[in-house]
């Protein structure tokens, strides 16, 4: 039996896209061969309502450079070492801080770090530590060879200790999408069956770039005047972002549709869907808009380049290129077997390469791989 613990700072919210993933996968581990722990740095209303089929612990570490870390840390340490842990895998800033510390002191032998965006957050400081503590790092697990090459470049970590695991989701509720499904949600949102509706789902903060998406639609209401458009998500960029669709003459075109617990309705209701992120390591949402068949124009960031092969399962645009996206669009809005192409080609793709049993088995293989070569 493998015992593996999981060090977080916290988990706010499921929907999130590490944490979906790592919940994922602390669900989905073989009980035969895996005995998985969460470890969390912090406590959440989110989780305190849930009981997990694992063991979960919280320390009330409110900040990583407090003097209630010395005590929080030598629990830690007695537990790893309680417990005989086999491996401690790291997720966030203070997750590494606090957790590869630890497992270091405890004598943990297979330490991970987890790498699952571009660093576009990381300030200089969070980049000492992070190089800093390479030397206590064996080993590190990225969603994407992007991020993994981000890695390499800004922190300094050899390539060989990098291993890329892509996300995966549980895709089978994409299979179930219908006309009713369709109707359904578009009657929500007052938009007809007949209409076109080009759709993202992203939070409404900066670099997720849904002003150029809105900007996008300007452009392509003087020859397309009867699309309709929908952002599902929310944060702090709303109000700006519904003043630029207001004053764009867009009110009654554009609809910020807020947050929804599954996208999986709301992408039955789109025809187009599309990504305008700056930065992205690799997204749960594309993953999603191409199980669900959609043709897609997505920037070329990150892992985005890895999902879609442009022409192919999807058009990709250079970031921040708006003409790129509104040529785009106007490209699938124009030629619409070629739209059924694509999207048909990126459901095929997704089921093949981003499934939900195919990441836990990666995983699992990658953590029996360790325990291979720490007996060795």
């Amino acid at each position: 039996m493998i015992k593996i613990a999981f060090v977080i700072d916290t988990i706010q919210t499921p929907a999130a896209g590490t944490e979906k993933q790592l919940l994922m996968l602390l669900n989905g581990l073989d009980r035969t061969q895996f005995s998985p722990y969460l470890i969390c740095l912090r406590n959440s209303e989110w989780l305190d309502k849930q009981k997990f089929p694992f063991p979960l612990i919280v320390y009330n570490l409110k900040r990583i450079f407090s003097l209630s870390f010395l005590k929080h840390l030598r629990k830690f340490i007695h537990f790893v070492q309680s417990e005989q842990l086999d491996i401690v895998q790291m997720f966030f800033v203070d997750g590494n801080i606090f957790g590869i510390t630890g497992a270091r002191l405890a004598g943990c032998k297979n330490v991970i770090s987890s790498r699952r965006n571009m660093g576009d957050w990381h300030n200089r400081l969070h980049i000492s530590i992070l190089r800093f503590l390479r030397r206590w790092t064996g080993h590190y697990l990225s969603n994407s060879e992007a991020a993994a090459a981000k890695t390499v470049e800004v922190e300094g970590v050899l390539p060989s200790r990098i291993t890329v695991i892509y996300n995966g989701l549980d895709l089978q509720r994409f299979q179930s999408l219908s006309p009713d499904k369709r109707s359904k949600q578009r009657r929500e949102w007052n938009i007809a069956d007949n209409e076109t509706l080009i759709g993202t789902v992203a939070n409404l903060r900066s670099v997720k770039n849904v002003a150029s998406f809105i900007r996008t639609a300007t452009q392509l209401d003087r020859d397309f005047p009867s699309l309709k458009y929908v952002v599902v998500g929310d944060g702090n960029d709303r109000e700006k972002l519904q003043n630029l669709i207001d004053t764009s003459g867009l009110t009654d075109k554009f609809h910020l549709a807020g947050r929804y617990p599954d996208a999986a309705p709301c992408l039955a209701a789109f025809d187009i869907a599309v990504m305008c992120s700056k930065f992205e390591s690799f997204s749960n949402s594309l993953i999603e808009y191409m199980a669900a068949g959609l043709p897609i124009v997505a920037s070329n960031v990150g892992g985005n380049g890895e999902a879609i092969s442009h022409n192919e399962n999807g058009l990709l645009y250079p970031v921040d290129d708006e003409k790129g996206l509104e040529n785009g669009l106007r490209v699938l809005l124009s030629d619409r077997s070629l739209a059924a192409r694509l999207g048909e080609s990126a459901r095929e793709s997704a089921f093949r390469r981003f499934s939900r049993e195919a990441y836990i088995q990666s995983h699992q293989d990658y953590y029996k791989d360790l325990m291979k070569t720490d007996t060795l």
